[in-house]
């Protein structure tokens, strides 16, 4: 079991700096303890949601930490956490929407990464000040690439549906993906006939007839 000592162990990261930049000494929390069995699920669920991501080292996720921990001596609140855990609860709404149907693949990707957040064994506990959802934020920016657009879309969706229940001056409006679907399939259709009038002249494309001059 790898532990890390935050007062004097050093440590680098290629999460998302060079470790020529990582790896600083950081006062705040004094050990962080990666156990192997944990690191193991953790890089499992990593190849679930990108078979092509490296595994992790608990050398990279103690530096990650300990770089979360010292922007936060300085005041600075970690944006890398706080967008991915956004994403996350953008997760977590789409599975327990009814009306949103969302494929396999992308489906199973938001499950696997909800349900580690919810473990309360996961490689950090979620209780650890600063750094305990480091760990998650990680895992959904590895399934980022992968889920963005369907998060996407299911944003457009809520949008969706919300200006159809104005439209129709009610709460709420029995929808699901295929009417959305349908539905911006036929504005599509639309803004291209438009274009295709605007960029269509009304004259017949003939030569200009002849030109009559009053003195």
């Amino acid at each position: 079991m790898p532990t890390f000592n935050f007062d004097f162990n050093r440590s680098v990261t290629n999460i998302d700096l060079s470790a020529a930049r990582s790896g600083l000494f950081t006062p705040g929390i004094t050990r962080l303890d990666l156990r192997d069995e944990a690191m193991t699920r953790y890089n499992s669920i990593v190849r679930q949601l990108n078979p092509e991501h490296a595994p992790f080292s608990a050398d990279q996720i103690a530096g990650a930490a300990r770089r979360v921990l010292r922007a936060a001596m300085k005041g600075q609140e970690s944006a890398f956490i706080k967008a991915r855990m956004r994403r996350a609860g953008e997760m977590r709404s789409a599975l327990k929407d009814r009306q949103w149907t969302i494929p396999e693949s992308p489906r199973g990707k938001m499950e696997a990464i909800i349900e580690y957040l919810d473990d309360p064994s996961s490689l950090i506990p979620n209780d650890v000040a600063v750094i305990g959802q480091l760990d998650d934020a990680i895992l959904v920016d590895i399934a980022m690439d992968s889920l963005r657009g369907e998060l996407e879309n299911f944003a457009d969706f809520c949008r969706f549906r919300w200006q159809e229940a104005a439209r129709l001056q009610v709460t709420e409006v029995d929808t699901d993906r295929a009417q959305w679907m349908a539905e911006r399939a036929r504005e599509r259709r639309l803004e291209l006939q438009l274009k295709r009038v605007r960029g269509t002249s009304y004259a017949d494309g003939g030569s200009a007839g002849p030109v009559f001059r009053v003195c």
